[in-house]
C-alpha cells in the first residue's frame, strides 16, 4: 500500500512538471502580441500657420507610418473628414511606409494605421483653414 502511494504521488508530480515544462515551451514559441504598427507621423511640409495651426484644410500632408516589414497598414481620420492617397500601403523593407493626407475640412483631427496585428495613433490636433498655393499651404 505505501508503495503504491509512493508511485502515485511520483506520477503525480512528473507530470506536473511534464505540465510546466510543456507550458513554457507553448509560451516561448507562441507568437507575440505586441502592436506590429508602432508609429505614425505627420509632416507638415511646406505649410506656414498664421494661426495656431500648422497644418491646413484642403493641403496635403506627407503621413508615415513605422511597423513590420511585409505587413499592409491602412489610414483613417477620425474626429474631422480626410483622405488618403493610397488609403492602403505596404510596409516597405526599412519598415517604413508613406501615403499622403488630405484634410478635407478644419477641426480637430487624429490619424491612425491599422494593420492585422496592431494600430497606432497621432496625438489630436488642431487644423486650420487651408491656402493652398501649390507648392506651400498658407493656415489661417
Amino acid at each position: 500500500m505505501i508503495l503504491m502511494i509512493r508511485f502515485r504521488k511520483s506520477a503525480v508530480v512528473t507530470a506536473a512538471s511534464a505540465c510546466t515544462v510543456l507550458a513554457a515551451a507553448l509560451v516561448s514559441i507562441a507568437p507575440s502580441a505586441s502592436a506590429q504598427v508602432w508609429r505614425v507621423t505627420v509632416s507638415a511640409g511646406t505649410s506656414v500657420g498664421l494661426g495656431s495651426s500648422q497644418y491646413g484644410s484642403g493641403c496635403a500632408y506627407a503621413v508615415t507610418v513605422e511597423g513590420r516589414p511585409g505587413d499592409a497598414a491602412w489610414f483613417y481620420d477620425t474626429g474631422a473628414f480626410g483622405t488618403f492617397s493610397p488609403q492602403t500601403v505596404t510596409i516597405g523593407s526599412d519598415g517604413r511606409a508613406s501615403t499622403s493626407w488630405t484634410p478635407q475640412v478644419s477641426g480637430w483631427h487624429r490619424i491612425y494605421a491599422d494593420s492585422y496585428y496592431g494600430a497606432a495613433a497621432t496625438d489630436s490636433f488642431q487644423v486650420g483653414t487651408g491656402i493652398n498655393l501649390g507648392s506651400a499651404c498658407v493656415v489661417v
